[in-house]
């Protein structure tokens, strides 16, 4: 299937994924905090981010561009949000 002699589709099945030290810092940090607040809250965190990271390796271009090259992706439950840059088959998490 395709409409032109040598056309070759590319489909990513699932990215990789990188992170910043920024951003193990700052899920270690958050993590932390909601610790602090209510024993347990610290692994919910944890879990919702995880939710998110797992949807970003399947499709990471559905997700809103801010500026250009840089999309992000908000948590369920938690006031945080994901930055990242996707480079080919490589998404790169910055915040």
């Amino acid at each position: 299937m395709g409409s032109g002699e040598g056309e070759v589709e590319e489909r990513i099945v699932a990215y990789r994924l990188t992170f910043s030290g920024r951003a193990v810092r700052e899920v270690g940090e958050a993590h932390e905090w909601y610790e602090a607040q209510s024993r347990g809250l610290g692994l919910e965190y944890e879990a919702a981010l995880e939710l998110q990271v797992r949807r970003l390796e399947q499709a990471p271009l559905l997700y809103q561009e801010i500026v250009p090259g840089v999309h992000r992706t908000l948590l369920p439950r938690f006031p945080y949000a994901v930055f990242f840059i996707v480079k080919g088959d490589l998404v790169h998490i910055l915040a």
